[in-house]
């Protein structure tokens, strides 16, 4: 008997690499990241530092446009991570962030610059 698999997303990923910048509610240091995917509800992304898991953070999507990257704030929580290795033998975090709050504004961007991705 084969287990079905119950799909937990609200919304499609689609694969998408940008830079990310990272700061923690405790006011840490910010994080250099770059994503691996995106959706209207979260992200999956590399960091060069660790957050533990249910971590608040205030994330800068820095969405690549046509002229400048297209800056983008929202509020996540880091829902999974894990450590990979670097490529400078360095540790790098692979995490998973889920978007908890965003003006209008900003999800609309956001859904532009998937619209735009699944053109492709």
């Amino acid at each position: 008997m084969s287990r079905t698999t119950v799909e937990r997303r609200s919304h499609a990923r689609f694969p998408s690499q940008f830079e990310i910048e990272g700061l923690s509610g405790d006011g840490g240091a910010i994080a250099r990241m770059v994503s691996h995917d995106l959706s209207l509800g979260g992200l999956q992304c590399s960091s060069s530092r660790d957050y533990k898991e249910m971590t608040r953070l205030a994330v800068r999507l820095l969405l690549p446009s046509d002229a400048a990257p297209e800056p983008v704030d929202v509020e996540a929580v880091v829902v999974r991570r894990r450590e990979i290795p670097g490529a400078s033998g360095g540790a790098r975090f692979e995490l998973a962030l889920f978007f908890t709050s965003m003006t209008d504004v900003c999800r609309e961007r956001i859904a532009r610059y998937l619209a735009k991705q699944t053109a492709i």
